[in-house]
């Protein structure tokens, strides 16, 4: 058994109760896979799904349905996975299927606290003027502490990215299209309280290798509260950072989510 992915056969549900920032402001489009990879992992397939949903009505109408999720399979050393979302925003105005992302991952196991990954990923983001982006990487995570209550693991390694903006994203004459090889750089830490809650942070941190001042940031810090075996809250802020963002975007977004998880097994 490993520590870094979802249990078998879960299927959560989650109800989006608060948001702060619109995703229009959103800076960047860097994704956070870890958190689909956090819960134990048996030999065999494990399966997950998330939905999301808010609506608003009134002054205005908005109503953001979203779904994302992991299927995989552990065999021996080798841990093969594929991540999948999409949102669903509708508005007085429009309609649109938006932020839909899929990632083929595979990792082999040296040991209980090493392992390699290499990934695919494909992504298309319309709030955030992106056409299309396409990744290519590899690396090694290693897990510094793994105790009852405590995990942090460190992980590195390099990745190709292919980003194709709108048009209007960007300024006259500037090309949409841009290449970048990027440094993939990941921690994150778990700590379990006693009162049986889990304190848990993501960072990534996504220089250009041949530009560093160009670099992409994300921060995910979250309280998971159980409310039962099969209940539980969890409230997060995410910041995101992008040192060089299109034209139209802004280099902040922070973003506040309240959630309603449900775990059936």
């Amino acid at each position: 058994m490993i520590r870094p992915a979802l249990r078998p056969a879960l299927l959560s549900l989650s109800v989006v109760l608060a948001g702060l920032l619109p995703a229009s402001v959103a800076g960047q489009t860097i994704l956070n896979t870890e958190r689909f990879q956090l819960a134990d992992v048996d030999e065999g397939l494990h399966v997950s799904a998330t939905l999301t949903g808010n609506g608003q009505r009134g002054n205005s109408r908005v109503m953001t349905l979203g779904t994302s999720g992991i299927a995989g399979v552990l065999t021996g050393s080798h841990w093969t996975r594929v991540i999948f979302g999409a949102r669903y925003i509708s508005t007085r105005e429009q309609a649109i299927l938006d932020n839909r992302f899929v990632q083929l991952r595979y990792s082999y196991i040296l040991a209980p606290e090493l392992r390699t990954f290499h990934f695919v990923q494909a992504q298309r983001n319309e709030t955030l003027r992106l056409r299309s982006r396409y990744l290519v990487g590899s690396g090694v995570q290693y897990a510094l502490v793994q105790s009852e209550h405590t995990t942090f693991s460190l992980g590195t390694g390099l990745m190709g990215e292919w980003e194709n903006l709108s048009a209007d994203a960007v300024d006259p004459g500037t090309d949409p299209q841009s290449t970048a090889l990027r440094v993939a750089n990941v921690a994150v830490l778990s700590r379990d309280l006693p009162s049986g809650a889990r304190i848990l942070n993501i960072l990534y941190v996504q220089p250009d290798a041949t530009a560093p001042s160009d670099v992409r940031v994300l921060n995910d810090l979250g309280l998971i509260l159980p409310v039962s075996d099969r209940f539980r809250v969890t409230l997060s802020g995410e910041w995101r950072r992008d040192s060089r963002p299109p034209a139209a975007l802004r280099k902040d977004d922070l973003t506040f989510n309240v959630g309603i998880g449900i775990e059936v097994r």
